[in-house]
């Protein structure tokens, strides 16, 4: 009786030894695996349950500031390029090399992804004799025929229907220049849709001189996607730059107005004024045409002209043209609105004070902001929930695995001691006899 119960006993201790020593460190792991993930699941869904606070609102006005500062920078640095177009030799072989020289990165869908690639920043250089006639022009693709030269004395004559580049920079003096509107063919919602974007181009030019006088004007067609790029991937609640399209119905973007409160740059690029197929101007948005062109994005937009839509677009436009930047948070039909402007700094050629280029703007649905983020939260503890129920069905698979295990080991090790020690009694018996 008392050998069993040693037996019994010792076989217990060895099994209750593998489970110590086995199975428990691993009940403890699942354990704490399990609270952890749950933890982290509750810091991401507090990291992603926001609402727009007093200092993301002023992030955001910040950042339109920024954006602002970059836009004028670069319309500075573009005066240079007008100044050494204007001294360059007049032959193909030095215009070639400068439109090479001028590059930027721009975002692009490619077979790989999304990549960002050098574009040249001017798209041609022309010089036209003091008489309104091109006589050399070169594009990305080469020299342009002879044939295909216009004669811009009549400003009807250019590219995009009424351009008075030429007419304008004849008057000017040595060293000034001349720099034109946005101009480009309209896009239409459909044409959007179908992944079209605005194409356009701003004028640049400057008058050119030699011993005997006015000898003819250099003109630059900058190409307009470089100012494009500073407000197209920005989405004003997220840090840095999405390489991808910005979504306008999400109403959270960046976008861009000229100093006559036209919008050139906006991710739903139907809203950029433009010109139609035939070479008339596209219509913008006003009071009595909005139900007809709104739904199809036959018009382009101006802000002066959308109080009857958002009454502090106007207002904005004011604040902006006189220097100013600041934000506001305001309600539309029982929408949350926040709206962040930067007046742009820049002042060359015809740009005056105060008005300078134009402002950016940053918009944002607040509720649609908010309703959002929760949407993401359920996203994150939906996969909170899957992760810790595979990681309960892991350790408990593995709990059960383990206690077969130990089970074995134990009963192995056990068989192991009782033969040591039936061999061990065996001996001892013999010895005793030989006594």
């Amino acid at each position: 009786m008392d050998r069993e119960a040693k037996t019994s006993f010792s076989f217990a201790s060895i099994a209750i030894s593998f489970f110590i020593l086995i199975v428990l460190p691993l009940t403890i792991t699942g354990i704490i695996i399990s609270k952890g993930v749950i933890k982290v699941g509750e810091e991401a869904t507090q990291a992603n349950l926001r609402i727009l606070d007093d200092s993301q609102k002023l992030s955001i006005a910040g950042r339109a500031v920024s954006v602002a500062d970059a836009v004028a920078q670069f319309l500075a640095d573009r005066e240079k390029d007008i100044r050494i177009a204007s001294i360059l030799p007049r032959d193909e072989k030095s215009y070639t090399t400068f439109l090479r020289s001028t590059t930027r990165g721009v975002v692009k869908v490619a077979n790989v992804g999304i990549i960002k690639i050098p574009v040249p920043i001017f798209r041609d250089i022309a010089f036209i004799d003091k008489n309104g006639k091109e006589v050399l022009k070169v594009t990305e693709a080469g020299m342009v025929p002879s044939s295909e030269l216009r004669d811009l004395s009549n400003p009807e004559n250019a590219e995009y229907g009424y351009e008075e580049y030429f007419l304008r920079a004849k008057e000017l003096s040595p060293g000034e220049f001349y720099m034109g509107p946005v101009v480009g063919y309209h896009v239409s919602k459909e044409e959007y849709e179908q992944g079209t974007r605005f194409d356009g181009i701003m004028r640049y030019a400057s008058p050119v001189f030699d011993s005997s006088g006015f000898a003819g004007v250099v003109a630059l067609a900058m190409n307009f996607v470089h100012l494009m790029e500073f407000t197209d991937h920005i989405v004003p609640t997220e840090p840095g730059m999405i390489f991808a399209d910005v979504n306008p119905d999400d109403t959270n973007y960046c976008f861009m107005v000229d100093r006559d409160g036209y919008i050139i740059s906006h991710p739903a690029d139907y809203h950029i004024r433009g010109l139609r197929e035939d070479g008339t101007p596209a219509p913008i948005l006003d009071e009595e045409n909005f139900e007809r062109y709104f739904k199809t994005g036959k018009a382009g937009m101006n802000v002066l002209k959308t109080g009857f839509i958002d009454e502090n677009l106007p207002r904005i436009h004011s604040l902006a043209s006189d220097g100013k930047s600041g934000s506001f948070t305001y309600t539309i039909d029982n929408t949350r609105i926040f709206t962040a402007y930067a007046h742009i700094p820049y002042y060359g050629s015809i740009f005056s004070k105060p008005e300078g280029f134009g402002w950016i703007g940053m918009i944002v649905d607040i509720d649609k902001y908010h309703n959002l983020s929760q949407e993401k939260v359920k996203e994150i503890q939906l996969k909170v929930e899957r992760w810790q129920k595979s990681s309960i069905v892991v350790v408990f698979v593995s709990l059960f695995l383990l206690f077969i295990i130990a089970l074995i080991l134990a009963r192995g090790l056990y068989r192991s001691i009782q033969s040591v020690q039936r061999q061990g009694g065996l001996h001892q018996h013999l010895e005793d006899d030989e006594e």
